[in-house]
């Protein structure tokens, strides 16, 4: 049709390498690491096994690059239009409520069940040793440009890896608990976020 721009062949190949590592998040919260396989993320992705397997020769090789990509998206919307609150508790909190609204997130689950699958697996645990590494340390430079004194403090880094312990225990235990429990187990949790917070800050 006159006007409309055929995309280059890279732009196709990208565009296929995007919508493999999408459907293999999806896959992986819908299947879990034990079940899904790389038919079905071909399936899901719309594209044959064969450009699959152009793409990505193994099923671990489509996991790991998956775990790139969600670990990347949780970066990516954990950065978009950080919060800016009038005391420097108020933002820090808004970052640890922005974590926990991303909890339920494609990206973050998928990510959690390849920690999950990486247990009795020691060569993907060794990627997600490396990626959980990167997705640490992403967080902690986000919260730093975001409240740059904070992660100076004497406790804050201590501040800021118990609220991701803490986040992750919940979201664990939302797995075999009700949503209302799930949120006031995460309601207490929050609250005693928020106490260290304001002694990291108080003390400093």
């Amino acid at each position: 049709m006159a006007g409309v721009k055929r995309r280059t062949q890279a732009e196709r190949r990208a565009a296929t390498r995007t919508a493999l590592l999408e459907a293999t998040v999806e896959c992986l919260v819908e299947y879990g690491y034990s079940n899904v396989t790389a038919a079905q993320i071909a399936a899901r992705a719309g594209v044959t096994r064969g450009a699959q397997a152009h793409y990505f020769a193994t099923k671990a090789e489509l996991v790991v690059a998956g775990l790139e990509h969600a670990t990347g998206r949780v970066l990516t919307e954990f950065r978009a239009e950080p919060p800016h609150r009038p005391t420097e508790a108020e933002t820090v909190m808004a970052l640890v409520d922005r974590l926990w609204a991303m909890h339920d997130s494609k990206p973050f689950l998928a990510v959690l069940e390849l920690w999950l699958g990486s247990r009795t697996d020691p060569e993907l645990r060794r990627h997600v040793t490396r990626f959980n590494r990167l997705l640490t340390t992403g967080i902690g430079e986000i919260v730093n440009e975001v409240v740059p004194d904070f992660l100076s403090r004497p406790r804050g880094t201590a501040v800021l890896l118990t609220a991701l312990a803490a986040i992750r225990g919940v979201l664990l235990m939302s797995f075999v608990s009700s949503g209302r429990t799930t949120g006031t187990l995460w309601t207490v949790t929050r609250g005693e976020v928020e106490q260290a917070v304001a002694d990291a800050i108080g003390r400093s």
